[in-house]
């Protein structure tokens, strides 16, 4: 029994031994490196009060009454010199969208009577219903239109008719809504007081209205980050 006794004595200790070699050290714990904010694309508000100081002082108005878009940029095109801004608006509900098909403006009224003579002609030689005209105001002014059509399929087989011919049509993407056509304008303070058509925007065209509104003041996304 003394033998056992000593046997197992000895087994244990060299089990002890053994476990404790084998066992790793428990490892320190270290400070853990600090790490950078998020950038959540917020601004504080001193900085965007910073930012709303730097714009320049502007006044802002809603022109309205327009027959057509084209009436509309044709407006815009008028003020482009004292207008610090100015976008086509459409409101109410938007509707589907009409395709017109033209040949861009000619350098004179006088080649665009003739191109349209010409593509008159060969479109009646060759029985291609296409229902073209002068365009006389406007930004297409000396343009030819070969008509506005409700799909964009349509628009395209008009376009590849006359393509065929020799001219170079193209199409427009007419935008629609079941509300008023407007121009949203913005102007410097200091060119409205200044400019000779500052005061009433509108003496050329006395269908329109003009009404004064607020600036935007709340931040937009492009203000941000």
């Amino acid at each position: 029994m003394r033998y056992i006794a000593i046997f197992l004595l000895l087994a244990n200790i060299g089990y002890f031994v053994w476990v404790q070699s084998s066992s790793e050290p428990a490892s320190q714990p270290t400070a853990s490196s600090s790490r950078p904010l998020l950038n959540t694309g917020l601004t504080l508000v001193s900085e965007f009060q910073e930012q709303l100081a730097a714009r320049p002082a502007l006044s802002c108005f809603t022109v309205a009454g327009f027959a057509s878009t084209d009436d509309a940029t044709s407006f815009i095109a008028e003020i482009d010199e004292i207008a610090y801004a100015a976008r086509l608006y459409l409101d109410g509900d938007p509707l589907d969208s009409q395709y017109r098909v033209f040949i861009p403006p000619a350098s004179s009224r006088g080649i665009a009577t003739i191109t349209l003579d010409n593509l008159s002609e060969r479109l009646a030689a060759l029985e291609i219903d296409v229902e073209s005209y002068l365009i006389t105001r406007g930004t297409l002014e000396n343009g030819i239109a070969l008509g506005v059509f409700s799909d964009r399929e349509s628009a395209v087989t008009t376009l590849n008719a006359v393509q065929g011919l020799g001219y170079g049509p193209e199409i427009e993407e007419i935008p629609r809504s079941t509300g008023e056509i407007q121009v949203r304008l913005e102007m410097l303070r200091q060119d409205l007081l200044e400019s000779p058509a500052g005061p009433d925007l509108t003496a050329s065209r006395p269908d329109l209205t003009i009404t004064e509104n607020l600036c935007e003041t709340i931040a937009q996304g492009t203000q941000f980050p």
